[in-house]
């Protein structure tokens, strides 16, 4: 922070005198540490997906492809709602649920693997059924990045253009999120 002292005292030398100590505190928070000016090295990146979160937009696609990155789509079924299905209605019509959920989910996974290989990227796909917020905040830690539909999870509320599982997905996150 030697730096940006040095540059503080310079800037506000005639300013403000004496209040240096007092400009330094109040507008610290603004300035960049170090640390902070340095490029995280992306090196992974977790593309969650499910029901709501189908296809992504070639904008996302430019973004990822420029980080030379190892992409990883995982689809989740809602282990809630499959839970809810096996309590209520009988086995047959549970296992077509999971077996129509899991048949969308490879050929979403399928689909934008071959999309993101054709754009030179290396993809790792995943299906399970599985808590979707908790079990992706869980699987984040092992990426250095994140891309998540503002979809995912239950798509647009009319208050709000991000979903509420999106949105508390971001909020839990220790790494960098792009939502597209």
């Amino acid at each position: 922070m030697g730096y940006y002292s040095s540059l503080l005292q310079r800037k506000f030398k005639d300013v403000v005198g004496k209040r240096y100590e007092t400009v330094l505190r109040e507008y610290g928070e603004f300035l960049l540490t170090k640390e902070e000016m340095v490029v995280p090295e992306i090196e992974s990146v977790l593309l969650p997906l499910d029901a709501f979160a189908t296809g992504i937009p070639d904008e996302l696609v430019d973004v990822l492809s420029a980080y030379n990155a190892t992409v990883s789509l995982t689809y989740i079924v809602d282990a809630q709602v499959y839970s809810l299905l096996t309590k209520t209605l009988d086995r047959d019509t549970t296992e077509e649920f999971r077996r129509k959920k899991e048949e969308h989910g490879r050929q979403l996974l399928d689909a934008i693997s071959r999309r993101l290989e054709n754009s030179g990227m290396t993809v790792r796909t995943r299906l399970f059924i599985g808590q979707k917020g908790d079990d992706v905040v869980q699987m984040a830690e092992e990426y250095d990045m994140i891309a998540l539909s503002k979809r995912y999870g239950g798509g647009e509320t009319e208050t709000s253009s991000i979903s509420p599982l999106a949105l508390r997905i971001c909020q839990r996150l220790s790494i960098p999120a792009v939502i597209y």
